[in-house]
């Protein structure tokens, strides 16, 4: 019955007539409802909220009962859509449409979830192994969620490796470790790398084998491009065990430690397993990583990082090595409590590494203090 009416009345004396307009308000009624979003860290999240009613409500929208404040990031639409660009963990959170007119309001609310990372990364890796030059091998790298959502899974692959060192690096995953540790999924409070250090860090790596070989790596991490790929450079220097390209290798699950050793510093190591041919072969590594120290810190002292469903093949065709792994990211089995070889500095809280050296009878001839741990060497001639 909305709309425009006029009243005319008429005699022998004339005509007059009078017009208006009948309005029939009602209070606002959510048409499109936004729905729960959850988005990568760095991608732009769309919630979509439309409302009728007379006259027609204006859109707002709150963060737990605060209102959303427009800047360069977070805008409300003309639509009534909140758009957030260059979405970050901190967004994580519940949101209200509120529909209002003089009628009334009605208001639903929509959680949107920020996801431990960007959903690709890609580098360079370049230096030797075993002597061997390689020219500049390209690191592809795509992280999407496992079924279960218990970790992120990340899939890998190094392309221009050649065929001498193919079957060698297949065991290499620490090559990926500043992918997995940025992107993996993060359980409760812990912060993977991308949390922490928004993708840019340098990370110490060296790899020892059992069999005496020892590999270096150094790792720079440049944050992430305008398409949120995690940009990343390898140099590699050292030797590797050499396998047979036939050898059956499976490298086993895992976990590192991560260790807050000072404002922008971490430690982290792990002892692990792969086999050749069902043959058991242990190796460990450690890393030493740097930060931005304006980033803060984790809020452990101790996050343990989880490695699963470890594969990984060669294509000597193509020359390219392919991993995939399963990462997750959770505090420490003692989380509050420094390891062995560390002791606790409040000023941070930090673990300060301890220098064993500084007892005489640690070591009878030199003592060479490393990170949680120290080494005794002895004079030319003799052997510990």
């Amino acid at each position: 019955d909305a709309g425009d009416y006029k009243c005319v009345a008429t005699n022998d004396a004339g005509v007059v007539e009078r017009s208006l307009t009948l309005t029939l308000q009602s209070p606002p009624v959510i048409t499109v409802e936004p729905v729960g979003t959850v988005v990568e860290a760095g991608a732009t999240a769309m919630l979509n909220c439309q409302a009728s009613g007379e006259p027609p409500p204006t859109i707002r929208w709150s963060r737990q009962g605060h209102p959303v404040v427009n800047d360069d990031r977070v805008s409300v639409l003309a639509n009534g859509s909140l758009r957030i660009i260059a979405a970050q963990k901190e967004d994580t959170s519940e949101y209200e449409c509120v529909a209002r007119n003089l009628m009334g309001s009605v208001l639903v609310r929509v959680p949107l979830t920020v996801q431990g990372g960007p959903s690709h990364a890609k580098g360079s890796v370049i230096g030797n192994i075993n002597d061997i030059e390689f020219g500049v091998a390209f690191l592809n790298a795509t992280v999407t969620d496992s079924p279960d959502s218990e970790a992120r899974v990340i899939q890998a692959k190094i392309t221009n490796v050649p065929r001498s060192l193919g079957p060698a690096m297949r065991k290499l995953v620490s090559i990926l470790s500043p992918v997995y540790w940025t992107t993996a999924k993060e359980m409760g409070e812990a912060m993977n790398g991308f949390t922490l250090t928004d993708a840019v860090f340098k990370r110490e790596t060296q790899v020892e084998f059992a069999t005496g070989e020892i590999l270096r790596m150094t790792h720079i991490a440049r944050g992430l491009d305008s398409d949120g790929a995690l940009l990343l450079d390898v140099v590699v220097s050292g030797h590797v065990l050499q396998l047979q390209a036939v050898a059956d290798i499976r490298v086993k699950d895992y976990t590192e430690d991560y260790i807050q050793t000072g404002p922008g510093q971490l430690y982290a190591h792990s002892t692990r397993l792969f086999t050749v041919d069902g043959v058991s072969v242990p190796y460990t590594w450690n890393h030493t990583i740097t930060y931005d120290y304006t980033k803060g810190k984790m809020p452990f002292l101790v996050e343990t990082l989880h490695a699963s469903s470890i594969t990984t093949e060669y294509d000597p065709l193509e020359e390219t090595v392919a991993f995939q792994i399963h990462a997750s990211i959770a505090k420490g089995e003692r989380s509050n409590q420094c390891p062995a070889g560390f002791s606790l500095d409040s000023t941070g809280p930090y673990c300060s590494d301890i220098d064993e050296c500084e007892t005489r009878d640690t070591c009878q001839h030199e003592c060479r203090n490393t990170l949680g741990s120290y080494q005794c060497t002895c004079p030319s001639g003799y052997r510990l």
